[in-house]
């Protein structure tokens, strides 16, 4: 099947060669799964995919987070902890907003007020902020950030907050900005539809770029996405799987490899009555899904197996912990005890536009259940109906293809404020390890949050949240003339792009 897919796509490379004019160096334009369902509100999307290739290139936050789980400075050039509960952050000075706005402390206390509105406090960012209790301007550039609890890493926390123009907000409301947006980025907003969002490049930036424009539009399969990156229509096509590296770079181009923060897996959604309620249940699945062959045959060892709730780089990972053992026996005998003997059946609902082998990998992990006689069916879904699901609840079926994501923090607890407790609307919610993680949080001796984190990983894994799969790695083709191109822990410095000459 493969390699019917490799023969056709060269023939349409072969074929667009004749037909197609060379991509213009004037634009760069990237094929993506998806647009933000929010479109430009920087705050009600998550700050994973797929804002990670749209958003990246017009809002910037105080920080960012390296991938060796360090903070760098964006618009906060410096910080500095006064106790256990108060910060100041220093910010970049000269720095304007694309409508020419002026940044300074004033943008950051509004962005951040912004979110302790009405509307505000359901809007998903407000979560991945939770426990700052304050931010007030003590000049124009320099700001106190107030938490409700110690927390350690506060500068890689407040990487979730981008900052917007408070001028243009008022003007024109939250839907006006969310039709054209306005940072602080490399790039502004020219055009945004249902299928594409141009940018071009905003001179006055302090990050300064090479490229004038770029073109983000959406692909949502895999070999759309494919074809139009050899067809000579996009010099980007994101989120391949590990098989089609060999035939982009058989093109003669080359592969931007990056370690997503993020861990695959297959959720539970415990809070529905359902034999996945029982943890001996959800434990039996884990014994029956035999990673390595997903590993080994599906995704080309060019990923690890994951072994807990966090990715190999993050803060508070645990290298002490082993993969789950495949056990056919072991799955059997929770099973038995846990009252279904002969099995039982649950549908899991998968993201239409995830990367392209993430079907082959939940079709496996069905047939390895089928082993033990429970049967998996796998239903794809749009991202508007994803979202429904992640933000309102509405789940149609008992599981979720989904991924427990360290983006932009490299924390290993940022997941649990999705998977847990902690979220509006849980799809999984164990009461029993809310103190631990709350502990955690609370540590502000750096290597006290460590042990703690990693002791929140073990505790975790009891539990058996999700079927863990795997580390995240992100494939992306880049056209042989483009330089520059590298994802680093959600971020892209589109301003770095640049041709050969």
């Amino acid at each position: 099947m493969f390699n019917l897919l490799k023969n056709f796509l060269i023939l349409i490379l072969f074929i667009n060669y004749l037909i197609t004019p060379l991509l213009s160096k004037d634009i760069v334009k990237v094929g993506i799964t998806s647009l933000p369902t929010s479109r430009g509100n920087p705050f009600k999307t998550t700050t994973g995919l797929p804002s990670l290739y749209t958003h990246a290139a017009m809002f910037e936050g105080l920080t960012r987070v390296s991938q060796q789980a360090t903070p760098v400075p964006l618009l906060a050039e410096s910080w500095q902890y006064e106790n256990e509960l108060t910060w100041l952050f220093f910010l970049r000075k000269n720095v304007t907003f694309s409508n020419g706005e002026p940044f300074n402390s004033n943008s950051v206390v509004f962005s951040f007020n912004l979110l302790q509105s009405d509307q505000g406090r359901s809007w998903n960012v407000t979560a991945e902020l939770d426990g700052i209790s304050s931010i007030e301007a003590l000049d124009d550039y320099t700001i106190r950030i107030r938490t409700s609890s110690p927390d350690i890493l506060l500068p890689h926390k407040i990487a979730s907050l981008k900052i917007v123009p408070p001028n243009y907000w008022k003007e024109v409301g939250e839907e006006g900005f969310a039709d054209l947006p306005i940072g602080t980025g490399p790039y502004m907003v020219k055009s945004w539809d249902v299928s594409r969002v141009i940018l071009e490049r905003f001179k006055q930036a302090w990050r300064k770029s090479n490229v004038e424009n770029i073109e983000l539009v959406t692909a949502p399969d895999a070999v759309s996405r494919i074809q139009g990156f050899l067809s000579g229509r996009f010099h980007i096509a994101v989120q391949l799987g590990p098989d089609e590296v060999y035939m982009i770079e058989d093109s003669g181009h080359f592969v931007s490899r990056g370690f997503d923060p993020s861990m695959q897996v297959l959720a539970f959604i415990t809070e529905k009555d359902s034999p996945l309620k029982d943890v001996r249940v959800r434990r039996a699945l884990n014994f029956a899904v035999n990673r390595e062959v997903i590993v080994s045959k599906l995704l080309s060892n060019k990923v690890h197996m994951a072994t807990q709730t966090a990715p190999s780089f993050a803060f508070g990972w645990d290298p002490n912990i082993e993969p789950w053992p495949y056990d056919i026996k072991k799955a059997r005998g929770l099973l038995k005890e846990a009252g279904y003997p002969n099995g039982f059946s649950f549908t899991a609902e998968i993201l239409l536009s995830a990367a392209s082998y993430s079907s082959q990998v939940y079709q496996q992990v069905a047939s390895d259940l089928s082993k033990v006689d429970v049967n998996l069916s796998i239903t794809r879904i749009p991202a508007s109906q994803y979202a429904r699901g992640v933000y309102q609840g509405k789940w149609k079926g008992e599981a979720i293809g989904i991924d427990y994501g360290v983006n932009p923090t490299l924390d290993a607890l940022t997941p649990l404020v999705r998977h847990s407790c902690f979220w509006s609307k849980p799809w999984f919610c164990d009461q029993s390890i809310m103190p631990l993680i709350e502990k955690a949080q609370s540590a502000f001796n750096i290597e006290e949050r460590r042990r703690l984190t990693q002791d929140v990983m073990r505790y975790q894994l009891e539990l058996a949240p999700a079927i863990l799969l795997y580390e995240t790695s992100r494939f992306d083709a880049v056209n042989k003339d483009l330089l520059g191109y590298y994802i680093e822990v959600g971020h892209i410095d589109y301003n770095k792009l640049y041709f050969k000459k």
